[in-house]
């Protein structure tokens, strides 16, 4: 029979049972680590579950240890052109985690036309939703529909809801034509 007052005998039960539960928690909280890499990508991923081609990590590596981000694995590409003598990252190591993202001249001239392109088609297709806005809204005073009257709660709301629509498509050309403008020429 316990000596203890019975509110401190629930105390002292419940300060047993947490204590248990922590030191279990604590015995499942060491999780292994496994290390996936993409063999076509090269991308690294890091998880708790066991997959296909997962290599477990040793239990002396810490969260600290596992690299952040990840290192480009050697493409075709880069084989090719070490087998050649060039050069294919801007240290020389491929491995040291630092990756070229320099193209030819001629590869990049086309990608900004390309840009340019679909950015001035977009911005011809928000210059006429705006104007097909600015036409619905009528300066704040569109015609009511057939159910609306002008002072009922659908117009009001059918009103805000115009020129909602109306902001939204002068932002969006203003921030086209801000993008082309930042264009080089």
């Amino acid at each position: 029979m316990s000596l203890m007052h019975p509110p401190f005998r629930l105390l002292s039960a419940a300060l047993g049972a947490s204590s248990l539960a922590l030191g279990v928690a604590g015995a499942f909280g060491q999780s292994e680590i496994y290390k996936i890499v993409d063999p076509v990508t090269g991308a690294v991923e890091y998880t708790n579950q066991p997959k296909k081609g997962a290599v477990r990590m040793s239990s002396g590596d810490t969260l600290s240890e596992i690299p952040i981000g990840n290192k480009p694995g050697k493409s075709k590409d880069s084989k090719a052109a070490t087998a050649r003598g060039t050069n294919t990252s801007a240290s020389g190591n491929a491995s040291a985690g630092t990756a070229v993202a320099s193209v030819d001249a001629g590869t990049q001239k086309t990608r900004d036309g390309t840009r340019r392109q679909v950015l001035s088609d977009e911005l011809a297709s928000e210059e006429k939703l705006l104007s097909d806005a600015r036409a619905s809204y009528n300066n704040g005073h569109p015609t009511p529909l057939a159910d609306e009257g002008v002072g009922s709660p659908r117009y009001v709301d059918r009103v805000k809801q115009l020129e909602k629509t109306l902001r939204l498509h002068e932002r969006n050309v203003a921030s086209l034509k801000q993008e082309l403008a930042n264009l080089k020429s």
